[in-house]
């Protein structure tokens, strides 16, 4: 994709008989149809900046171009189009302006206008001013960190709101080497057509024109960032008559890559919307069991109820899942049911290059939803390993639990077997889970740690909440159920969500967990204003101590018992809020 660099104004010129100031800060607009007009904080502004006096009039010249005059920029750096002011100055139909340290567009353009009040501001673009590839999407408390957490100095590299094309060079907004070389001439504009993807891989943003593609044949293997063993990435300009990328020996590639980490990216998934589901839980809580039901579970249910078909959207990629969910509903003795815990550098886990550092991050599973003849959205799950909650352990150094902060939904798996008051609640009950020694109860700490490294990455106040739902499970149900003072309703009838049913449940529930332990509830309900709770359990019954052989004193599910409990919930309530495919009633 080729970008496009401005001087000092855009083609379009048209007589549109205002001017609009819009604010970056909160993408308000003021608009002013009589000339000359006044933008400042003074009595004679027309155009309001709090804060500062009368700063210029802007006026129309003869030839319908919008010329500026200062009046009293001595208080304030005043930057037009990423340069001092001076009187006169011409503008065309948008510009960029900048009083102080806060961004603006004056805008005399209808079009663009109308683009402009779509802009979302709680999102920035970060690109190569000259090239227009998108290196990241962040908020604009982020937008330093994310430039110098890549090694760069800022010098090239534009920003703008997401959703709006024309941009801002860094080193006017931060300062730097362009501010003193007179690179700041240019105002950066991307494509109209940019649209910035999540890599499923590396949480990194790119554009989708700026996808690689993995060479084919063999006399191409070697990549300078992953080594010699992985087929050169490369960005294509030859195509085959189907539209394919040809590599250099003229092979077709239909495998495209990530421009950052370059790793491999899921068939189709930059085709359809992408939702990610994070699973988050403690140590030891159950995640693995818990996500390979799940899987099998929405295989049946989201069929069955509602003829929506969930499957497979990269075979290889989830090939780990796919063995573990096998292996469990497979299993003839208790002893071949067991699942690996999610090890910080196991298998579940691959190390990526990412700002210039090898990490260890979660391995995405990726699959698909469809109905009739079409695929409606990719669904990426993470099974992340507790211990990337735990308080101490650096975000930068081992970013593995960014994914949360670009979560479609979050899933937290509490584990009553290892809560103190949930123990004493259940009493006497026969669960070997029950008296495992040496278990911390962390689950607290985990939501507290989550919470402060989501507003951290959004970079929004504590005490502001997110907006994305949070569903918290309370898992291995069929051991507390009999505690409930009253018993839940089914939340799925005849091909239907029942919304008021899962309100009702979960209010039931989080009651239920505020008389045992609030801590939990409190913390999640903190975090976002969007919180249901769910009973669940992967298992549905007791598992077993195996008494000798090599699993001698481990915890087995009982095959012939397998009879899991309402884990796939969730996931359909949380598609029911970001998709139109499950129909349904109620709240």
């Amino acid at each position: 994709m080729e970008g496009k660099v401005f001087m000092f104004g855009f083609a379009k010129k048209k007589k549109s008989g205002f001017l609009a100031l819009v604010d970056c800060s909160d993408a308000s607009v003021q608009v002013e149809k009589a000339f000359p007009c006044t933008v400042g904080g003074g009595k004679n502004s027309a155009l309001r900046i709090e804060g500062v006096p009368d700063l210029f009039s802007v006026s129309e010249n003869s030839s319908g171009r919008r010329e500026i005059s200062t009046l009293d920029v001595s208080s304030v750096s005043v930057r037009v189009n990423g340069m001092e002011l001076a009187s006169p100055t011409d503008i065309d139909s948008v510009a960029t302006l900048q009083v102080g340290e806060r961004l603006f567009y004056l805008i005399s353009d209808p079009e663009t206008l109308e683009r402009a009040k779509r802009m979302d501001v709680s999102k920035w673009l970060v690109f190569y001013a000259e090239s227009g590839r998108i290196e990241d999407e962040v908020p604009f408390a982020r937008i330093r960190s994310s430039v110098t957490g890549r090694g760069l100095s800022g010098v090239g590299i534009a920003i703008c709101p997401s959703n709006f094309e024309i941009g801002f060079m860094f080193t006017a907004v931060f300062g730097g080497a362009d501010d003193k070389n007179g690179a700041l001439q240019t105002v950066p504009m991307l494509s109209e057509s940019a649209e910035a993807v999540t890599c499923p891989m590396c949480w990194l943003k790119f554009d989708l024109g700026d996808a690689m593609s993995i060479a084919v044949h063999e006399s191409l293997r070697g990549d300078p960032l992953l080594g010699p063993d992985e087929m050169m990435r490369f960005l294509p300009t030859v195509f085959n008559d189907d539209g394919v990328p040809l590599d250099a020996a003229g092979m077709p590639c239909p495998d495209i890559a990530c421009p950052h980490c370059r790793k491999k990216l899921p068939p189709n998934c930059l085709d359809m919307p992408q939702k990610i589901f994070s699973i988050v839980g403690a140590p030891s809580s159950g995640k693995s069991y818990y996500l390979s039901v799940l899987i099998k579970r929405l295989q049946e249910r989201l069929y069955g109820d509602f003829s929506v078909v969930f499957k497979d959207l990269d075979p290889t990629g989830n090939m780990l899942l796919t063995q573990m969910k096998n292996k469990l509903f497979s299993a003839r003795r208790p002893e071949e049911a067991i699942l690996a815990k999610t090890a910080l550098e196991g298998a579940m886990y691959e190390r990526y290059p990412r700002h210039g550092k090898m990490v260890a991050l979660p391995k995405p599973m990726t699959y698909s939803i469809s109905k009739g003849e079409k695929t409606l959205a990719s669904l990426v799950f993470y099974d992340n390993a507790g211990e990337h909650f735990e308080p101490g352990l650096d975000i930068e150094e081992s970013p593995g639990a960014m994914h949360v902060a670009s979560s479609s939904a979050i899933f937290f798996l509490f584990d009553p077997a290892s809560n103190r008051n949930f123990k004493i609640a259940l009493g006497d009950y026969p669960d070997p889970q029950l008296t495992i020694e040496g278990r911390l109860d962390q689950q607290d700490t985990i939501l507290s740690e989550m919470e402060v490294r989501i507003k951290r990455i959004l970079s929004i106040e504590p005490s502001r909440r997110i907006k994305t739902p949070i569903a918290v499970l309370l898992g291995k149900c069929d051991m507390w159920m009999h505690l409930l003072s009253k018993p839940l309703e089914p939340v799925i009838s005849g091909g239907i969500l029942d919304l008021g049913a899962v309100d009702r449940n979960s209010e039931i529930l989080r009651d239920f967990m505020m008389s045992i332990d609030s801590s939990v509830p409190i913390s999640a309900m903190s975090i976002s204003d969007n919180v249901r709770f769910f009973a669940v359990s992967a298992l549905g019954h007791s598992p077993q101590v195996i008494r000798e052989g090599e699993f001698a004193g481990k915890i087995a599910p009982i095959p012939e018992k397998l009879n899991p409990i309402d884990v796939e919930i969730p996931t359909i309530w949380t598609l029911s809020l970001s998709t139109d495919i499950i129909p349904t009633r109620g709240s």
